[in-house]
């Protein structure tokens, strides 16, 4: 039996209570070991429709022992509890990104590294995921480039939320959401990827962080190009393989973002069809919504080997994100330190 507890229950904390109950359903053997969040009245509200028990420090929870702990805080203060849920001895599951800056993340990974891992969870959409397979099958051929475009608008008032704000966020829309890209970026690129140039924009929301970004990475023999913004006022998710023989079209999200559609096509397959459009193929359309339970299944059930596609995200597979976060805000001026 796996004893899983969750820190902080808001939006990404209750998908993974769903995703353990969704899993605990289906007669995997997990228990809900229980929940901490310093929103007393959510946190009890939140057990008694899970069926668990509210704890009113995390110091308390973390004395139940629970073999999981599943961290869904915002960026500044997650950090400190992983700490502390390593310590116990606990395996841990902290949301993305690990830590603000470099120093942050390297810390985590010497606190404990080996029971750590990162919740990536772009990794495990299906478009994205069998995308990344056919890349690495040589489907497309040798690959020229890639693009990626990630947005979305906020909402109003949100300027007042942890989420804008440049200390407890750590920066802006490079680091949340433009992590996940980072991550499929090192992911498609084995020999290493590398900041060549970019630029950043802000002043619509005016509270320090940056807003929108475009960058250009070199990995291997080919080029990505990524466009991520918080200004977006369509939720978008756009992703875009060209290669030799062909190419891989992956758009949408989930919810507001548009099911998940993957879309292939070949090289001059225009001379199949009456056109390069009705030459293309829809591989396949999917919610997105079952996301969470996906990763949290392949979390504390699968092997994790290396070779497997989509796989956890391990504390060396997000230090490489830290690395190459570091490096592109060292090459477009944005700031690096933030635990000092």
């Amino acid at each position: 039996m796996i004893r899983a507890a969750v820190i902080g229950v808001g939006l990404i904390g209750r998908e993974r209570l769903q995703a353990l109950s969704s899993l605990k359903a289906e007669g995997k053997q997990i228990a809900i070991a229980g929940i901490h969040d310093s929103n007393r009245e959510l946190c009890q509200s939140t057990a008694l429709e899970f069926g668990t028990s509210a704890f009113e420090s995390v110091e308390s929870l973390l004395r139940e022992g629970p073999d999981w702990v599943m961290i869904a805080l915002p960026h500044d203060s997650a950090v400190q509890v992983a700490h502390e849920a390593l310590q116990s001895g606990a395996s841990v599951l902290m949301e993305k990104p690990m830590g603000r800056d470099l120093n942050e993340a390297k810390k985590l990974v010497e606190s404990g590294g080996e029971r750590l891992h990162v919740g990536f969870n772009y990794r495990f959409y299906e478009g994205i995921s069998r995308a990344v397979r056919d890349i690495r099958s040589g489907r497309f051929g040798k690959v020229v480039s890639i693009e990626f475009v990630l947005g979305h608008g906020c909402a109003p008032g949100q300027e007042r939320t942890w989420k804008l704000n440049e200390m407890s966020a750590g920066g802006g829309c490079l680091i949340d959401p433009g992590v996940h890209l980072l991550d499929l970026c090192i992911q498609l690129a084995p020999s290493g990827v590398k900041s060549l140039g970019g630029s950043s924009w802000r002043g619509f929301w005016n509270t320090g962080i940056e807003e929108e970004v475009s960058l250009l990475l070199q990995a291997d023999e080919f080029s990505i190009n990524l466009r991520i913004s918080l200004v977006a006022w369509r939720s978008t998710f756009h992703m875009r393989i060209n290669g030799t023989d062909g190419y891989g079209i992956v758009t949408g999200r989930n919810r507001s973002y548009g099911k998940q559609q993957y879309t292939v096509g070949k090289r001059w397959g225009w001379r199949e069809a009456e056109s390069q459009a009705a030459s293309e193929l829809v591989e396949l359309e999917d919610d997105g919504l079952d996301v969470f339970k996906r990763e949290t299944e392949a979390l504390l059930f699968g092997t994790n080997r290396k070779e497997e596609w989509p796989r956890i995200a391990t504390a060396q597979d997000a230090l490489e994100v830290m690395n190459l976060l570091d490096e592109i805000r060292m090459t477009l001026g944005l700031r690096r330190d933030y635990s000092s």
